[in-house]
C-alpha cells in the first residue's frame, strides 16, 4: 500500500470521526458550560500528548523534527500556534458546541461538512492554490450535497437561527489555520505541533474563563456519570489527542486540500450515528446527498492527481 493511499485511508478515518464529537459532547453539556467544556476537552488532549512525547523520547523515537522553541527569535512560529490553538482549535470547539444549545446536533455535523470548501477557499485566497475547472466543479457538487441534507423538505425542522451562524462560524475557525497547521506540522513534526496548540488552546480559554468568571467546579460534573466520563475521554483523547496526530498525518501524504475534502464526511457520520442513536429518519433525499457527496470526493482526488503530474517537470524553477 503506498503512502498515499494510506494517507486518504486516514483523511476518510478522520472524516468519518469528527462527525461525532457534538453527539458525544451533549451528555456533558448537561452539566457544565460550552466554555469549561472547551478548557476541560484541551487540557485532557494537551496531557494526552505530553504522554505520548515522554513514552516515545523514552523508547528513542522523538516525533519532533526540529525543536519549537519559546524564544523572541521564534516568535513567528509561536504565533501562528497560538492562533492555531485558540482559534483553530478553541474557537472551532467552543462555537460548536456553543451552537447546540440552538440547532441539533445532526444539523451541526451537516454545517461542519462545509469544512472543506472553506478549506478551498483559503488555500485560494491566501496561498496561491489554483484549481482545475473539475476540481472547482467537485467542490461545488459537494457543497451541493451538504444542501440537500440541510433543506430536505421531508425533515421538519425549525428553520434558519442563529444556531446555524454559530456552526457556520466554528467552521470557518478551523478552516483559516489548516494551512498554518500544515506547515508548523511540516517543520516540527505532528506530535509538537500539536502538542503546543493545545496547550495554547487550553491557556488560552482558561485565562478567557478567569476574566469572565466561569464556574470552573462544574467541570467535577464530568465524574457524576461513567457516560459522562467516556465521553470526555472520547473528545480529549480519541477526538483531540490522537485524532489530530492521523490527521496531519493524511495532510502530509494527500495535502491539505484532499484532505479537507475527506473531512465532507463529517455530515454523513453525523447522520449515520443520529439514524441509529436518535432515530432520525433515512429520506431519499439524505440519500442523494451521501452519494453527491461521497462522488464530488471521489472526483476531486481523481482530478487532483492529474493537476500534479505536470507541475512536477517546473518544480526547479518555480522553488523560490
Amino acid at each position: 500500500m503506498s503512502n498515499t493511499t494510506k494517507g486518504w485511508l486516514a483523511a476518510i478515518f478522520i472524516g468519518m470521526l469528527w462527525g461525532i464529537p457534538w453527539i458525544v459532547g451533549t451528555p456533558i453539556l448537561e452539566v457544565m458550560d460550552a466554555q469549561v467544556l472547551v478548557w476541560v476537552r484541551y487540557t485532557v488532549a494537551f496531557i494526552t500528548l505530553f504522554v505520548i512525547i515522554q513514552v516515545s523520547n523514552a523508547m528513542g523515537k522523538p516525533q519532533k523534527k526540529v525543536d519549537f522553541k519559546l524564544n523572541w527569535a521564534n516568535r513567528h512560529d509561536i504565533f501562528w500556534a497560538a492562533c492555531c490553538g485558540i482559534i483553530g482549535q478553541g474557537a472551532f470547539s467552543f462555537l460548536s458546541f456553543l451552537s447546540l444549545d440552538y440547532i441539533t446536533a445532526s444539523e451541526n455535523g451537516v454545517i461542519q461538512g462545509l469544512i472543506p470548501i472553506i478549506i478551498l477557499c483559503v488555500g485560494f485566497l491566501r496561498h496561491g492554490e489554483r484549481f482545475t475547472p473539475l476540481q472547482i466543479l467537485a467542490a461545488v457538487g459537494a457543497f451541493v450535497g451538504v444542501a440537500i441534507l440541510v433543506m430536505d423538505p421531508s425533515v421538519e425542522g425549525s428553520g434558519f437561527n442563529i444556531g446555524h451562524l454559530i456552526c457556520l462560524g466554528s467552521a470557518a475557525s478551523f478552516s483559516t489555520m489548516a494551512y498554518a497547521r500544515a506547515k508548523l506540522a511540516e517543520k516540527y513534526g505532528s506530535v509538537a505541533t500539536m502538542y503546543h496548540q493545545f496547550v495554547f488552546a487550553a491557556i488560552g480559554f482558561g485565562l478567557y474563563l478567569l476574566v469572565v468568571g466561569a464556574d470552573f467546579s462544574s467541570a467535577l460534573g464530568i465524574f457524576s456519570s461513567p457516560l459522562r466520563i467516556a465521553c470526555i475521554a472520547i473528545l480529549g483523547v480519541g477526538i483531540s489527542g490522537i485524532s489530530y496526530l492521523i490527521y496531519i498525518y493524511a495532510m502530509e501524504r494527500v495535502g491539505v486540500d484532499g484532505t479537507g475534502m475527506a473531512l465532507n464526511l463529517m455530515p454523513l457520520s453525523s447522520f449515520v450515528l443520529a439514524v441509529f442513536a436518535l432515530g432520525e429518519a433515512v429520506t431519499p433525499m439524505r440519500l442523494l446527498a451521501i452519494a453527491v457527496v461521497i462522488g464530488s470526493m471521489m472526483l476531486f482526488m481523481k482530478f487532483g492527481k492529474a493537476k500534479k503530474k505536470a507541475p512536477q517537470l517546473k518544480t526547479a524553477t518555480d522553488v523560490n
